[in-house]
């Protein structure tokens, strides 16, 4: 009997060690994600059209550069023609046990935005805030918003729209605030648009689609947030998934009707550098 126990202790001692270790591992190569969405009203000057979506970088004292100098390479190696970035660029304060993870800080900030400075696409680069962003204070949002417009040319879009022109067509940009903010408005992103305008969502949180009135034609939804749980164990799954639709926002193509949303497993983590069956994501959507 004794032996049988030692055997069951060694055996979960061992698929720990595996598991941390595989997570540890998980978080070091960034997997590439590439989508091919057909959308009827697309117009026609936009098919072929790359967009590289990345998010959750997280800058902190536990990131990993290296991590986002190779999702920045695995994105400019795809030639997309439009980088959207989705948030949480930083970590903010997070209590954890009788401490604390996390503090905005500058340094951590220009680090990864040095690391992905590479970041380039003929029809720009636009971003949304994440609620870790919006965590950490005015003061950091005005300086992520600073800094993304000084090194990486980016554009951030707080609850508004920007149309992006092709040839002789368009298709219009939406972006909001996090939407566990107050500030957070779809309304006003949608203000003054042509409902049959073909039209993009971006969206740090996917819950976003509680917010979108039947009333509004938005196409696609692209977000991140959830970092696809992050851990997902065998037989248990992700022990936590922050979202109010449980796991149907989780990670990848959900459809709504006429209406897709696409979420990315993000590139960072958060509180730990582990992610298990979960590594990080860089996407590339190809609209057709």
């Amino acid at each position: 009997m004794s032996t049988r126990r030692s055997f069951l202790k060694n055996g979960a001692r061992l698929f720990v060690v595996a598991s941390l270790g595989k997570g540890i591992y998980n978080t070091t190569e960034p997997e590439l994600k590439n989508v091919q969405l057909e959308l009827p009203d697309l117009p026609a000057s936009f098919s072929g059209v790359k967009i590289a979506l990345l998010s959750d970088f997280h800058a902190s004292a536990i990131s990993n550069t290296r991590l986002f100098e190779q999702a920045a390479t695995m994105t400019m190696q795809q030639k997309p023609d439009l980088i959207l970035l989705a948030g949480d660029f930083i970590t903010s304060e997070t209590k954890f046990l009788n401490t604390s993870i996390g503090k905005f800080d500058r340094k951590r900030l220009e680090e990864m935005l040095r690391a992905i400075s590479r970041l380039k696409a003929p029809l720009g680069i636009y971003a949304t805030l994440g609620n870790h962003d919006f965590w950490s204070g005015a003061h950091a949002v005005d300086t992520i918003i600073d800094q993304m417009k000084g090194r990486l040319g980016a554009v951030v879009l707080r609850n508004n729209n920007v149309e992006i022109k092709r040839r002789d067509e368009k298709i219009v940009l939406m972006g909001v605030d996090d939407y566990w903010e107050k500030t957070c408005s779809v309304t006003k992103a949608y203000s003054g648009l042509d409902r049959e305008s073909f039209k993009i969502l971006l969206s740090h949180n996917p819950d976003i689609n509680a917010d979108i009135r039947h009333q509004m034609k938005i196409d696609l939804v692209l977000s991140g947030h959830t970092h696809g749980g992050q851990v997902s164990l065998p037989h248990i799954g992700m022990p936590f998934l922050p979202s109010q639709f449980g796991q149907k926002y989780m990670a990848g193509l959900v459809r709504d009707g006429k209406r897709y949303t696409y979420i990315t497993r993000g590139v960072g983590y958060l509180m730990a550098p582990v992610r298990i069956n979960c590594p990080p994501e860089v996407t590339v959507i190809t609209l057709i």
